[in-house]
């Protein structure tokens, strides 16, 4: 089976129960994790401006984009996730109940991986099912015990 049947195999049907944020994002499912160095999604820049124009504290933030970006997860949790692409480069785009879509890219610079699914929240190079190492660099661990 290719990497996106996998993905699909796995993540469609199933919604985000709920997340982390610190160094990278977890997105937790069913049984697996998503872990990501960046989430991306349209509407974070309304809630950006938002944030900006009608909350001081936002000035003084040390990861200002995490604030956007986890109300933008946070709005996703418990919808049904309806399809999954994966482009060339490896940027993985969920799309949700609803017609929204998250996207988690593979184009993140000053890092050794970008996105990695599994059932631990580690980075892939302590434990994978699929995981994206780099632009165009996609494995699927066969020996992950299911």
């Amino acid at each position: 089976m290719d990497t996106l049947g996998i993905l699909t195999g796995i993540l469609q049907g199933d919604f985000i129960s709920r997340f982390g944020v610190g160094d990278t994002w977890a997105l937790y499912f069913r049984s697996y994790i998503l872990v990501a160095h960046d989430i991306i999604s349209e509407d974070e820049i309304l809630i950006t401006k938002g944030l900006k124009d009608n909350y001081p504290s936002y000035q003084n933030c040390v990861d200002q984009d995490y604030i956007s970006k986890s109300a933008v997860v946070a709005a996703h949790m418990r919808k049904e996730v309806v399809g999954l692409k994966l482009d060339q480069v490896g940027n993985l785009t969920i799309e949700f109940a609803g017609d929204s879509k998250l996207i988690i890219p593979a184009t993140v610079d000053i890092v050794d991986w970008q996105w990695c699914l599994n059932r631990t929240g580690n980075d892939p190079y302590q434990d994978y099912y699929v995981a994206c190492f780099g632009q165009g660099e996609i494995r699927v661990n066969q020996e992950y015990s299911s």
